[in-house]
């Protein structure tokens, strides 16, 4: 297919809607966090046929959520409401078949941790990092075939900080971090294990 032609343009938030069909659950939180941080640094699609958003529907409803008069957006001709449906799950699905290479995501989070930012902006928190850690070492740490099982497991009993795993379906796990997000800035805490551990703490100690 040959390129197809891009309008782009700045339009006020109201003037489009999102897709009716859109059956993608974004973490509109998290988008938010990136647009006030860094602003929107990509437009969003709009068929110019309906005003309906083709990709980037959260990031509308997100910019709109954070009071957004106007936003960008790169408006495109479909032939009809098939070819329209087509792009929009073409373009949610091509984000569901990516991966990462979690050793090279390692080395980057830690690499911004240890800059005077540390990972503010990257929507990745020190407790991602831990994770990522623990799931490239495995539970016991490296494993090493001069080392016994019982020797790894008595390191890891003797360790000062270990993780807790808890069972969250998705929709809780994306509702936690928005409330976890909050708290960070009410609490001016900002390791999420601490803000856990504090509430815990006081409603037991007040009930």
């Amino acid at each position: 297919m040959e390129h197809r032609k891009i309008e782009y343009t700045l339009v006020d938030i109201g003037s489009i809607e999102a897709h009716p069909k859109n059956v993608r659950q974004g973490d509109i939180g998290a988008i938010s966090e990136s647009l006030k941080t860094h602003g929107q640094y990509r437009p969003i699609v709009v068929d110019r046929r309906t005003n309906r958003i083709l990709a980037g529907n959260h990031t509308w409803k997100a910019a709109k959520a954070l009071g957004w008069q106007q936003i960008n957006a790169g408006f495109i001709e479909t032939k009809d409401d098939d070819e329209a449906l087509r792009i929009l799950l073409a373009d949610n699905r091509t984000t569901d078949l990516a991966s990462y290479d979690d050793a090279g995501l390692a080395e980057l989070l830690k690499e911004l941790v240890a800059s005077d930012q540390e990972l503010v902006g990257t929507l990745y928190e020190g407790d991602d990092l831990d994770d990522l850690i623990y799931k490239l070492e495995g539970s016991l740490g490296t494993f090493e075939p001069t080392v016994t099982v019982q020797d790894l497991i008595e390191e890891f009993a003797n360790k000062d900080t270990k993780n807790l795993t808890l069972p969250y379906s998705n929709e809780q796990i994306n509702i936690l971090k928005n409330h976890l997000r909050n708290l960070q800035t009410k609490m001016a805490i900002d390791n999420w294990a601490e803000i856990i551990f504090q509430l815990a703490k006081t409603f037991d100690e007040n009930n």
